[in-house]
């Protein structure tokens, strides 16, 4: 069996619609005749208006003083200075704040001092900075995107090692090109030094080699027998007058003369014959030429002092 609202009895529905607000008492009115009288009940009403004044007296006595609520502390209670004050407040922020847009930096003086991107001033309208960063963000990350493809796609070592493109010590133990590249030009300078110096040696024996056999053609000449016979000859000849005491200079300087003999010849007489080449058939000059050419610079410095 199913109980309707309209079947309760009047002090229950009183006491139901007494929980509920105006809007809503004026919807249950509208659904049945029974209900609109219970609604339009004096007793309800004044059930209400008692509650409402119970509920209004005691919050009344519970409210905040005017101090409280009243500025600087809050600002739930405005009087006519406060409300002026806060005018004059916003009249100064507005009027402070049109003179610093009066003043503000070109965007060409931001772009110098970094502030803005330069792409700002590329455009002939204005381009938000937030628009160019953003632009400039997806830019980014297409260029991550890419070298990330590229790096997907590079060879591995193994290939690079198979190619010759790197050498095999940087895929066995990690070691960086340049430093193997560093490595070989060491050794190869090293090697270098090394067959330097071996040429350089088989070359100073050569020169030995050569000298000795040179000696060896000079020993067996009569030239060189007779040269060392004179040498041996005048060193036994001195010897014997330093152990008497009675050097003769012009004994002396006889027999060296007699020993330089031969490629010391040679060369003297090559000299004699090149000065004589160039000086004329005579290797001095004459004292008639002397003569003449010192009465020729006299006469040029008297003629320079005149």
């Amino acid at each position: 069996m199913v109980l309707c609202l309209e079947f309760l009895p009047p002090e229950v529905l009183l006491r139901v619609l007494s929980f509920l607000e105006v809007p809503d008492l004026l919807q249950v009115s509208r659904t049945s005749h029974v209900l609109r009288d219970i609604a339009c009940d004096p007793l309800l009403h004044l059930e209400r208006l008692h509650h409402a004044s119970h509920t209004l007296s005691t919050l009344l006595a519970r409210r905040p003083p005017k101090a409280a609520i009243s500025p600087p502390n809050s600002w739930i209670w405005l009087s006519k200075t406060n409300v002026l004050s806060r005018q004059i407040s916003k009249s100064l922020i507005r009027i402070r704040l049109s003179h610093n847009l009066e003043h503000r930096p070109s965007p060409y003086d931001l772009v110098q001092r970094a502030i803005l991107p330069s792409a700002c001033t590329s455009y002939s309208s204005h381009v938000s900075p937030v628009l160019i960063q953003s632009q400039q963000a997806v830019q980014r990350r297409k260029l991550k995107d890419g070298l990330g493809k590229k790096l997907e796609r590079r060879p591995s070592v193994s290939s690079l090692v198979s190619m010759n493109i790197i050498p095999e010590e940087c895929a066995r133990h990690k070691i960086s090109p340049a430093i193997v590249a560093t490595r070989r030009k060491v050794i190869r300078e090293s090697l270098k030094d090394g067959l330097r110096g071996w040429i350089e040696g088989r070359g100073i024996q050569a020169q030995k080699r050569k000298a000795d056999e040179m000696e060896a053609v000079e020993k067996i000449t009569v030239k060189n027998l007779v040269r060392r016979f004179a040498a041996r000859k005048l060193a036994h000849d001195l010897a014997e007058q330093r152990t008497v005491h009675q050097l003769d200079p012009l004994l002396l300087e006889k027999r060296r003369a007699q020993a330089r003999w031969g490629r010391e010849v040679e060369l003297a007489k090559q000299d004699e014959e090149r000065r004589t080449a160039i000086h004329g058939t005579c290797a001095q000059p004459t004292r008639a030429h002397v003569l003449g050419l010192k009465k020729f610079w006299e006469g040029v410095i008297k003629a320079a002092g005149g």
